[in-house]
């Protein structure tokens, strides 16, 4: 994971809003959502559970997140 993903994902799992972070970050949402799925296919793990009214981290993400805090 490179620092602008590690950004996306801090923002994401923090705002747990695909638009709040594209804005925030000056991204599009689609660019927003592609960074999430390379990362997610990365680690080989989901790291968050999306329909179309939320966003919420999965156990999984809860650990990358603990884990990305630590740097």
């Amino acid at each position: 994971m490179d620092l602008r993903q590690l950004e996306v994902f801090i923002n994401l799992a923090e705002s747990l809003n695909y638009s709040k972070t594209a804005e925030n970050l000056h991204l599009s949402q689609p660019a927003v959502s592609r960074i999430i799925q390379r990362i997610e296919d990365e680690v080989g793990v989901t790291l968050f559970y999306r329909n179309h009214r939320e966003v919420q981290l999965t156990k999984n993400g809860k650990l990358q997140q603990e884990l990305d805090q630590q740097l």
